[in-house]
């Protein structure tokens, strides 16, 4: 594993799952944050690690999928507060639903899925990098 090139690519993970606690993001922003945070991170793992560009970007990908929603699982209270959209989105939802729990489940899940899809894009951009 190179971990020089994971450290830097770790750190978007925790700091959109904060952001987001913060309210920073208005409804649907933090999905081109994460479209850009993913391109770039599948870009730089095809450029320095093209041999093994599936591992690290399964790797990165789980991280940060992981560790954001992990983070706003862990402070619920304060990303409703600065979300109240999250509020109304939830609250159609049937009676005795438990969003923190919800949440909490989400995370192996976001991380399986950041995973793949930052591995598959990394793998993607090295074949066409080799393809020209």
């Amino acid at each position: 594993m190179n971990w020089r090139l994971l450290a830097p690519l770790a750190l978007p993970g925790p700091v959109i799952g904060a952001l987001t606690v913060a309210g920073v993001f208005p409804r649907g922003a933090d999905r081109w944050v994460w479209l850009v945070v993913v391109a770039a991170a599948a870009v730089l793992i095809a450029r320095r690690e093209p041999r093994r560009a599936i591992k690290h970007g399964a790797l990165i990908g789980f991280w940060n999928g992981a560790t954001a929603t992990l983070i706003q699982a862990l402070w619920m209270d304060p990303l409703l507060a600065n979300n109240p959209w999250m509020v109304e989105a939830f609250s159609r939802q049937p009676k005795g639903f438990d969003m923190e729990f919800f949440l909490f489940m989400l995370v192996p899940f976001i991380g399986v899925a950041g995973g793949a899809v930052t591995a598959l894009l990394s793998i993607l951009f090295v074949r066409v990098r080799n393809s020209g």
